[in-house]
Formats: C-alpha cells, sequence, structure tokens
C-alpha cells in the first residue's frame, strides 16, 4: 500500500467513493464474484465492474480480487453455471439491460438475450441445461417482437414508443404507479431458455418460452432442487393487500403455477430447503390500520392443503429476521437465509440496535444461536460447501465492505478471517471524523439510541455548531456505518457536528418501538430528537445557538416539522419531504399506506384533527429558520407539490429565508445522473455555511 498524507474531506471524495454491489459465491466454493460500483466526476456518470476472487480448499484468499469484466459500462448481478466455470451476469452495452456469459477462466464476454426491454433476474437450473429469467412485458406487445424474435425498423420503434407515450390510461386500481417506474403499464414476468454449451454460444430467440401471463409481476426466480418447478415471489396487485407477495411454483414443462402461501405476507425473500420439499420464507404479517408487524422467518411446504403449509417458525424473536438498518458503501446481496445441508439448521440475517449479524436456527427444537457479535453489519451470507465456513460482507463503524471467510466449528472460538482489502488504500488517503455512541432516556422513559459526530480537528473548550440528521421511514433506522456516509465527513471536515439517533418508529428495536410513530407523526419521535439534541449539548462543545437540521423523505416530512415547532434551529435542509399530510394521501404513489400510518384517512372526522396539525404545512406561520427545500421533479413517492405548498408559505409569509431547489430528472429514490445528488449536497452546505458560520 502506497504511503500518503491523509487530507480532510471534499467533495471530490464523495464522488470517488465506490459501493459494493450483488454477490455470487461459486457451487464449488472457490469464486466469488462481486460487484463494486463507482462514479465519474467528469462524465457524470457511473459504471459497475464485477471483480473474481480465488478461495482455497480451507476458504482462504488466493491474492486479491481481480476485475472481470470491463467497468465501461454497467455489469451486475452475476450468477454462477453449476460447474463454478461460467458466470451470468446483466449488462447495459448493447440494447439495454441484456444477459451476458463469460468463462471466468478467461476469454471475452458474450450476450445471449435481446429482448425489447431487457431483462431481470436469472437463475440457471440445477442440471446446467436450462436459464431462467424475469424480464418487463407489456399487454400489447407481441411475444416475437418482446423476445427478439422479431425485429423492428427504427421507424416502427419510434411509431410504437409514440403511441405507447400518446396511449390514453383508464385506471381502475388504487395502486397503479410507482416511483422511478411510473405507471404499471410493464410487469415482470418468468421465461426459460436452454443454456448455452459453451461460453461463445448464441441463444436461439425461438428457443424462449414464457411461462407466466396476466397482470401480475414476478419476481427472485429460484429452481428448486429437482429442477420441475421454478419459485417465484408474485405480487398479489389487490387493492386491499398493496403490498403483499405470495410464494409460487411455476412447473418448467407446463407452466402450470401453484400459489404456496396464504396471501397474508409480504415477502423479502426464500430459499428451498435441500430437498426441495418446503422452503424458508422472511416476511412480515401485512397490516392495515392495526400494528406493524416484524420480519420473522417461515416454513413454506410444497404439498399439502395451502391452509397448512405456512408455519412460523421463530415467533417469539425480539428482532426483524431481515436487514432493516441503513449501509453506506452499497447494499451487498442477495441476502437469502442459507440452509444446512441436512435440513437442520438455518442461518439467517437479523437487525438489532443499529446493527444486523448472522443467526442460527436449529428447525426442530426451535432454538436460536447468535453467530456473529459486535458493531457491524452483515447482509450478504453463504455457507461454503463443506459448511465449516460461512463467507460474509461486513460494514463496521470506521470500515467499509469487505469479505470475510468465519468458521463455524462448535469446538473451538476462532475470529473472522478477512478475504478482501478493497478500501485500505482509500481509507488511508483521507482523514476521518470518528463517533460517539450516545444513548438516552427518551419521551417515554426508554432508552434512545444515537451517535455523534465531533468535527475534526475539534478542540477542547470551543463550541461547534451541530448538523441534526433525521433518517427516512419512518420505519428505518441508522446503522453503525453512517459515521462514514459521505456528507457526514464532508460536514465534520467543516468543523461541523453531525447528531443522529433512531427515534420511535425506527426499525432494530423490537416490534413495541416499531410501533412508536403508528398515529403519531410528529409526537414521540420530535421528542426523541429533540431530548438527544440536549443529551449533546449537555455533554458540551456544541453551541446551542447554532444547530441546523435535515433530513429526506420521513426525514424530511420532521425537518419541516421541527422548524414549525422550535425556534432553536438556524438553518434547515428538508429534501424529498412531506408537508401536507391529507394530500399526500391522494397524491402520492402508495398515499394509501400513510392512511395506515395515520390509523385513518382525512376525511374520517375522527382524524381530520390529526392531519391538520401533524401536517407542517399548518405549522408554516411559525417558522423563522432560514430552509433550503430540496426536491426531485419526478419524485412520485413525495411528489414535489408538497414541497412547493411549503415554499410558497414561507415566501409568502417572509418570516424566513427560503430557497427551492428542483432537480430535473430526478425521483425519490434515484436520479438520471448522479450529480444532481451531488449538486444538492454542495448547495446544502452552502446554505449551513451561511447560517451556522462553518468553514
Amino acid at each position: 500500500m502506497l504511503m500518503t498524507t491523509p487530507h480532510k474531506w471534499t467533495m471530490d471524495d464523495v464522488w470517488s467513493a465506490k459501493n459494493m454491489g450483488e454477490i455470487a459465491l461459486s457451487p464449488d466454493g472457490r469464486r466469488v464474484a462481486f460487484v463494486m460500483n463507482s462514479q465519474q466526476k467528469e462524465k457524470n456518470d457511473s459504471n459497475s465492474t464485477i471483480f473474481l476472487l480465488l478461495l482455497d480448499e480451507n476458504g482462504e484468499a488466493l491474492g486479491a480480487p481481480r476485475q472481470l469484466t470491463s467497468g465501461l459500462k454497467n455489469d451486475s448481478h452475476p450468477v454462477w453455471s453449476p460447474d463454478s466455470q461460467r458466470l451470468l451476469f446483466k449488462s447495459n452495452r448493447e440494447n439495454g439491460s441484456q444477459l451476458w456469459l463469460i468463462d471466468t477462466d478467461g476469454g471475452e464476454a458474450h450476450k445471449l438475450t435481446n429482448l425489447l426491454y431487457g431483462v431481470g433476474e436469472a437463475a440457471w437450473s440445477p442440471d446446467g441445461k436450462q436459464i431462467a429469467f424475469t424480464a418487463p412485458t407489456a399487454p400489447d406487445v407481441e411475444d416475437d417482437i418482446l423476445l427478439g424474435r422479431k425485429s423492428l425498423d427504427e421507424e416502427s420503434k419510434k411509431k410504437q414508443a409514440e403511441q405507447q407515450r400518446l396511449r390514453p390510461r383508464t385506471i381502475t386500481r388504487l395502486w397503479y404507479r410507482l416511483d422511478g417506474v411510473g405507471l404499471f403499464d410493464r410487469v415482470s414476468h418468468l421465461f426459460v431458455m436452454p443454456a448455452p454449451e459453451t461460453s461463445v454460444s448464441s441463444i436461439d430467440p425461438a428457443s424462449i418460452r414464457r411461462l407466466t401471463s396476466g397482470d401480475h409481476t414476478y419476481a427472485q426466480p429460484q429452481w428448486t432442487p429437482d429442477g420441475q418447478e421454478i419459485g417465484v415471489l408474485r405480487q398479489l396487485g389487490e387493492q386491499e393487500e398493496f403490498f403483499g407477495t405470495d410464494l409460487w411454483t411455476i412447473n418448467v414443462e407446463t407452466a402450470e403455477g401453484r400459489r404456496l402461501t396464504e396471501s397474508n405476507l409480504e415477502i423479502s425473500s426464500y430459499a428451498w430447503a435441500p430437498d426441495g420439499k418446503s422452503a424458508v420464507v422472511v416476511a412480515a404479517e401485512l397490516w392495515a390500520f392495526s400494528s406493524l408487524k416484524l420480519s420473522r422467518l417461515y416454513l413454506v411446504t410444497r404439498q399439502g392443503n395451502i391452509g397448512d403449509r405456512t408455519l412460523c417458525i421463530n415467533p417469539d424473536f425480539a428482532y426483524d429476521a431481515d436487514i432493516t438498518v441503513r449501509s453506506t458503501f452499497g447494499t451487498p446481496g442477495p441476502y437469502r437465509p442459507q440452509w444446512s445441508s441436512d435440513g437442520q439448521s438455518i442461518y439467517f440475517l437479523a437487525s438489532a440496535s443499529g446493527c444486523a449479524h448472522i443467526y442460527q436456527l436449529d428447525v426442530v427444537w426451535r432454538s436460536m444461536t447468535q453467530i456473529t457479535q459486535g458493531t457491524e453489519i452483515i447482509r450478504y451470507l453463504a455457507l461454503l460447501p463443506d459448511e465449516q465456513k460461512m463467507l460474509y460482507a461486513k460494514e463496521m463503524a470506521e470500515q467499509p465492505w469487505e469479505l470475510y471467510c468465519l468458521p463455524l466449528s462448535s469446538e473451538k472460538s476462532e475470529e473472522a478471517r478477512r478475504l478482501t482489502r478493497l478500501y485500505d488504500q482509500w481509507l488511508a488517503e483521507r482523514r476521518w471524523a470518528l463517533v460517539e455512541h450516545v444513548t438516552y432516556a427518551g419521551s417515554q422513559g426508554d432508552e434512545i439510541e444515537g451517535w455523534l459526530i465531533r468535527p475534526l480537528d475539534a478542540h477542547a473548550g470551543e463550541s461547534y455548531p451541530m448538523i441534526v440528521r433525521v433518517h427516512g421511514g419512518p420505519n428505518g433506522a441508522f446503522g453503525i456505518g453512517d459515521v462514514m456516509e459521505p456528507l457526514n465527513q464532508c460536514l465534520a471536515a467543516r468543523g461541523y457536528a453531525i447528531f443522529y439517533c433512531n427515534p420511535h418508529g425506527s426499525t432494530s428495536y423490537g416490534e413495541e418501538f416499531l410501533n412508536g410513530s403508528l398515529g403519531d407523526w410528529g409526537g414521540k419521535d420530535f421528542q426523541d430528537i429533540m431530548l438527544g439534541v440536549d443529551e449533546c449539548i449537555k455533554r458540551g462543545g456544541i453551541d446551542p445557538e447554532r444547530l441546523g437540521v435535515m433530513g429526506a423523505s420521513y426525514g424530511g416530512y420532521m425537518t419541516m416539522f421541527i422548524v414549525g415547532h422550535t425556534d432553536r434551529f438556524k438553518a434547515a435542509v428538508p429534501t424529498a419531504s412531506v408537508s401536507n399530510l391529507q394530500s399526500f394521501v391522494g397524491s402520492s404513489d402508495i398515499g394509501f399506506w400513510l392512511a395506515w400510518q395515520s390509523k385513518g384517512y382525512p376525511w374520517d372526522t375522527e382524524y381530520q384533527d390529526y392531519y391538520r396539525e401533524r401536517s407542517p404545512i399548518s405549522s408554516a406561520i411559525k417558522v423563522t429558520t432560514p430552509t433550503l427545500i430540496v426536491h426531485g421533479e419526478d419524485d412520485l413517492r413525495c411528489p414535489i407539490g408538497q414541497s412547493e405548498q411549503f415554499y410558497v408559505a414561507l415566501k409568502t409569509i417572509g418570516k424566513a429565508p427560503v430557497e427551492f431547489m428542483r432537480l430535473p430528472a430526478s425521483w425519490h429514490a434515484g436520479a438520471e445522473k448522479p450529480g444532481q445528488y451531488y449538486l444538492a449536497w454542495e448547495r446544502t452546505l452552502e446554505w449551513f455555511n451561511t447560517y451556522l458560520g462553518g468553514r
């Protein structure tokens, strides 16, 4: 590693940060393919590259990872062939996002598909002879055109695109659009094709078969161990069950589908047992106007009556059996529970107190063992073939994602062995502010967990401005890795302290705490945050006259709410916010979800006061805090009209300086170009510098 003098964080460092993506362990346990995502400031673009790490028979790394794909475009979603030699992946090199194949021993990648709207997820059959995949479809496009059997000239393509754009839509469903997607004009269906015999073999489009149809979306294809059926998750699509998903099996030969679950779960992932007779499902019970449920493990059998197939196997587990905390440098995955080969144990992930750990469940006795400890977040796990070792990806408070191998022997306790050093040089080149763990009594007397980042080069006896950050959700959670979040480090380098916490309503603290904000936005959560501010000031080094607040989505709502209920803050930056709960119900892509969160609709007499009092727009007359409002113009989750209302109110009232930064080609969870976010961050830093006096 080159020796260098570390420097303070700048916005150029934000551009240089790389994020880890999907990971795939080969069936023989000797090769790990993983994705790294990066951005280029000069081109205002992003790309992703697949790397290959070789392992020996003991799970030790054989040297450093090597770059497998070019990285000029977006190469992602690696899937191994059963012989562990060839790698299937998605790439947008030609004609959108298509399936490509590469021999990992050497050679160029070869394109396999040429679908009109690209492909989604893929899965190789156990015998290696077939590949299942999902792909977007449109009801008025014939399969010959969709699958590439029939090509359209440029004039025909333009005509078809224009017809699609101008076609009137008749809406009959309550949930009919999605942020970042738009109207539900397309749904993903399941297809199967013969696997290529070699890495340079082509696929005849005529050999691709469609296995599903209709107006439901299918996801996460996984072959059953016997290769006769393909498991998929299918959205319910019914108005009264918006987020629900069912586990289905689709017969490969007949295309007959069978529903295995009871349409009462929101399933996030699943894995087939080694004998194929059942699957373990990670899911939460569906809810509406009741209480939020934790994700748990369910055993779902392939045979028997549908009402008898599903059984919760960890009903008393206190935490989410899923990853519900934020991570900083990407989201490695996919996460699927892991079965032991004898079907007696299941390894899974669970979130607790801003961390995520590996647990082992004994299927017969239902006993639980926590495998990993400490302050860390794990998002990917895979058993090595000998089942004596576990491969996983881990992020810590002062260490971005790396791959590790953990011995599972019960005879002696062994430390996990680190396999990669992806960030060592990058970390050494920068100066990092450290975090203090903060706990304090919240609004209900129970413990609230937070973190305080001191300014870089802070001196004892001096007081510094502090920025309060609020997470989205409200059913989200800051994680232990947020100290390394680039904007936090940029703020700390400019002389700011940063405080963030997990108030009532946050995940990873149990079901009662999760429900703490239900029907109470701006209640206990607001009080928890303000008590955390008091705790930080009590610890010293914080100037109570130079406080700022910021957040996005629900965090943006809370930012607007805070400045309407206290004048303690001298600068605020709400992003992608909610200012009017009543209009949100009728304008958001998931407005009905807010009615569930509020425990009633805004037109119900008994809830009208709640909607009015808890809407930041109702308190705009009290706002004296200089406020920079940031919002993406294509946001369907929190439509830009929410920020427009707040901006017009503050501008008309005239008690506080206010600016409105609109981001074109940006939606709630993304943007066409990464520079959109960085421009907003730069303006945020300028805003705080102006009103809080940072460096």
